[in-house]
């Protein structure tokens, strides 16, 4: 089976210069792209997510090729393009659903919030992954399996439609004559991610935009977008990024007063609130108007000091992904318990005082 650990490992330097790349031309063009804390925090989301993954996504896809091996209604040829074709279709029609899903289901949100948290949009932007996301995605993929697409097919379409997305964090192309509207694009993405009124819960899509045409969701980017969440993260800590929602819900389950709506809380439309709850501590309403963009950092020292541990993180986290197949499952875990905790020491060095 190929190793997607040893995928993501090889791409890591070009996600690294295609980084540097625009924040010199950013610069160059005197835009303000980058701020160093978020830049921090969002690769930290990024590095913390292929870390836990070592751990999680080897089994996901054992169940995945074990499931096309013994279930798989045809066993389609891996060497034959017209089994690529055939499954790229799928698996981007899948993903539109799960992506989707993913901003529609209280608890699923907990899986991608991560990625939406940070006010800026660069290509430290599609680093920022919630790593639990693709744990959530993955009954949501198992159709595939029932299908029989090879396990190899999939892994190579799944890790291929997130590497393109990598390029369409950006707010230095503007639009794409002849391919907007059909392939997901700079514009098209950058209005999923604004929390404008008009671009709420749009453009779901992973390579291709022709879902969100058939399905609604589409609109063309028009006003200026507005980056970010509503329930604002005000935070540099790429962990707890990740059970930030989780635990909001589980805040307001634990105060309902009716066991239904504990349970409810977990699979109705994000944002939905127990009613006493929502009664008894009423959240403001959402002002684009009012929204702060969070700023605050430590000294300049201690931000120089997250920039030197985030390095021995990067050094770290490679290792682990590239040798992740013969390393022991003693210093696998050694290495992802100091890539935590670095990456917390970088947070707190980051973090306002």
């Amino acid at each position: 089976m190929i190793d997607n650990n040893a995928l993501v490992a090889a791409a890591t330097p070009v996600f690294l210069v295609s980084i540097a790349a625009e924040l010199w031309l950013s610069r160059r063009r005197k835009l303000k792209t980058y701020q160093l804390a978020d830049t921090l925090a969002s690769l930290g989301c990024g590095v913390w997510t292929v870390t836990l993954e070592v751990f999680i996504k080897g089994s996901l896809l054992l169940l995945y090729g074990e499931l096309a091996r013994r279930y798989g209604l045809i066993h389609f040829d891996a060497a034959a393009p017209g089994t690529w074709i055939l499954f790229f279709f799928v698996l981007d029609f899948l993903y539109y659903w799960a992506h989707r899903w993913s901003h529609e289901i209280n608890f699923m949100w907990g899986g991608h919030v991560p990625h939406h948290q940070s006010q800026e949009y660069n290509l430290t932007t599609a680093l920022r992954q919630g790593a639990f996301q693709d744990t959530l995605h993955m009954p949501i993929f198992l159709p595939m399996a029932l299908l029989g697409c090879p396990a190899g097919v999939f892994i190579v379409l799944l890790t291929f439609n997130k590497f393109y997305q990598f390029w369409i964090h950006t707010r230095l192309i503007g639009k794409i004559p002849l391919i907007e509207g059909i392939l997901n694009t700079p514009s098209a993405h950058r209005v999923h991610h604004a929390v404008n009124d008009v671009y709420v819960d749009r453009n779901y899509g992973g390579t291709l935009m022709v879902w969100d045409r058939l399905f609604g969701s589409w609109i063309a980017e028009d006003e200026a977008c507005v980056f970010g969440v509503r329930k604002p993260f005000h935070s540099w800590n790429p962990i707890w990024a990740q059970f930030d929602w989780f635990a909001t819900i589980w805040h307001d389950a634990a105060r309902a007063a009716r066991l239904r709506d504990r349970l409810a809380i977990w699979w109705r439309r994000t944002g939905w609130r127990p009613p006493d709850v929502a009664a008894r501590d009423p959240l403001p309403p959402f002002r684009l108007d009012t929204m702060v963009h969070y700023t605050a950092t430590g000294s300049r020292s201690a931000r120089l000091g997250a920039i030197g541990i985030f390095l021995v993180v990067l050094v770290l986290n490679n290792i682990l992904l590239a040798q992740a197949a013969s390393l022991s499952w003693a210093a696998k875990g050694a290495l992802a318990l100091g890539i935590s905790v670095l990456l917390l020491a970088m947070a707190r060095s980051l973090q306002a005082r």
